[in-house]
């Protein structure tokens, strides 16, 4: 039976990392906000000066596209019930800038550049796209630039059934190869019978039973954070769910033994997946 304590190590080590954040932690109070962003980027900029490379997954355009629109009309939050795929495109298309230029206000004080990177499915229909897309992210990476992803959610659909950017997370991880997706959440990890599960070395029918759906203003819940995990098991990719709200979350997953939740398989070897493979396994997804 395998410990947290024996893949503490290999974390360690992990070089290129995907880090995902939800809708929660870059909506709502600003302070709240702003305490959860200064964090992060002294998370990240930590991992740069141990030459690790970064990417980050980020939901929170129609969120912030929401606010934006609330705040122009004066009347507050007007939409908090369900909204159209109409609305839900045009809330992103107003937020996504928004969006960045939060992240843009805060990287730029610990001296990291960023760069957006949207896509969607039809992205990657194609071998040429794939490699394009894969390219990118190298270039990226290679100039010291901290990529920034999100669904394309003004011209998709697929944001509805894809967990607020939770399997578009792993997507970018299996695209780029990375070690680790440390997805950040808003509770310990994963939960039963409300004690905290170290760690899983497989995704099972009973641990999907038992995973619930979204509980804040995103589409994802513990359900698609544990079957992204579940996606890249076979190709040797190791993920963190952990509590975004904690301080210094990413840091403390480093360093503390049992800190949040860890998906890892060792007898998986560490491998890319094909463009035909993410096609065929990755958007096989099942929603909840």
């Amino acid at each position: 039976m395998k410990t947290r304590k024996e893949f503490l190590d290999s974390i360690k080590k992990a070089k290129l990392i995907v880090i995902k954040i939800g809708s929660a932690r870059v909506s709502g109070e600003e302070s709240k906000i702003n305490d959860f962003l200064y964090d992060l980027v002294g998370d990240i900029r930590m991992l740069r000066d141990q030459g690790k490379e970064v990417i980050l997954v980020s939901s929170g355009a129609i969120a912030q596209g929401k606010k934006l629109l609330s705040e122009q009309s004066g009347s507050g939050s007007i939409f908090n019930g369900k909204t159209t795929l109409a609305e839900k495109q045009a809330f992103a298309a107003m937020g996504q800038n928004k969006l960045l230029n939060l992240y843009e206000s805060f990287f730029s004080r610990v001296n990291i550049p960023i760069a957006q990177i949207l896509f969607g499915r039809k992205d990657l229909n194609e071998e040429k796209s794939f490699t394009n897309l894969k390219q990118t992210f190298r270039q990226l990476l290679g100039w010291g630039i901290l990529p920034i992803v999100n669904e394309n959610d003004s011209v998709s659909t697929e944001e509805i059934n894809l967990g607020d950017n939770d399997i578009l997370s792993a997507i970018v991880a299996s695209i780029v190869g990375a070690d680790l997706l440390l997805i950040l959440t808003g509770v310990d990890g994963f939960l039963k019978e409300n004690s905290k599960i170290d760690l899983f070395t497989e995704i099972t029918e009973e641990t999907e039973k038992l995973a619930t759906g979204p509980s804040g203003p995103g589409t994802g819940g513990m359900f698609t954070k544990i079957n992204a995990a579940k996606l890249l098991l076979p190709y040797g990719i190791k993920t963190g769910i952990v509590n975004g709200e904690k301080k210094h979350a990413i840091s403390q997953f480093f360093e503390v033994e049992n800190f949040g939740t860890l998906i890892a398989d060792q007898t998986s070897a560490h491998r890319v997946p094909t463009a035909s493979e993410i096609q065929s396994h990755f958007f096989s997804f099942p929603t909840e």
